[in-house]
């Protein structure tokens, strides 16, 4: 279920690190949210937020609504598929 990337937190932090120093570079007032790929769960940005203080925080969309609906919804077709006949 969702997205898989090779993509690794670490290597979030250091790329979005990058993105901050290039965009601030150029303006001081650009605002830099972290956003998908290994970034789908609270956890994953609170690792993202707390390496990088200069983010200033996180964009959600599907790691929002489209994967834990995704979680539910499998969780739900086992638990039916598991059932027995007559019992």
């Amino acid at each position: 279920i969702g997205a898989k990337t090779a993509l690794s937190l670490d290597d979030s932090v250091a790329l979005i690190s990058e993105i901050i120093e290039a965009s601030h570079s150029i303006r001081d007032d650009v605002i830099v949210l972290c956003h998908g790929g290994p970034i789908a769960e609270p956890s994953d940005a609170q690792y993202v937020l707390k390496r990088v203080p200069e983010c200033a925080g996180f964009y959600g969309a599907s790691s929002i609504e489209r994967l834990p609906t995704e979680v539910a919804i499998t969780g739900q077709v086992r638990a039916f598929a598991a059932l027995g006949r007559g019992n």
